[in-house]
């Protein structure tokens, strides 16, 4: 497994508040945005997005919004490939890691599962072929 980090990603109940915050209180500039997503792009290749609260529900693989119920949150290992997707999600199924969702083609492209670690916290393992 890769030690790296390429993006964080935090459910928004106000996706535009956010933006607003980002934009102009930390003065981060804008990479891509939509009706559920925008993204930041930071120093060293580190992607920082803001994803609309049930929209990020759905892609993390629990649509359950209720206050609290879900990680409001998820890191990010990119890969290269989705056989290193697979591979690395088999890997970890040995080794009895949680696997919230297996990797799947995802709406903007890519190719995403989801694992977490002994205390909950969401990793997401994706192949990004706009990298």
């Amino acid at each position: 497994m890769r030690t790296q980090i390429n993006a964080v990603t935090i459910a928004a109940k106000d996706l535009l508040k956010l933006k607003d915050f980002y934009s102009n209180s930390f003065g981060w500039e804008i990479q891509s945005e939509s009706s559920e997503i925008i993204m930041f792009r930071l120093k060293h290749g580190l992607i920082f997005s803001i994803y609309k609260l049930d929209d990020h529900a759905i892609y993390i693989g629990n649509a359950n919004t209720a206050e609290g119920t879900f990680p409001k949150y998820y890191l990010t290992i990119n890969t290269n490939s989705l056989k290193e997707t697979d591979e690395l999600f088999m890997e970890m199924e040995r080794k009895g890691v949680p696997i919230v969702k297996k990797p799947e083609k995802v709406s903007w492209g890519g190719y995403s599962g989801i694992v977490t670690d002994p205390e909950g916290n969401y990793w997401e393992i994706c192949f990004n072929p706009m990298e």
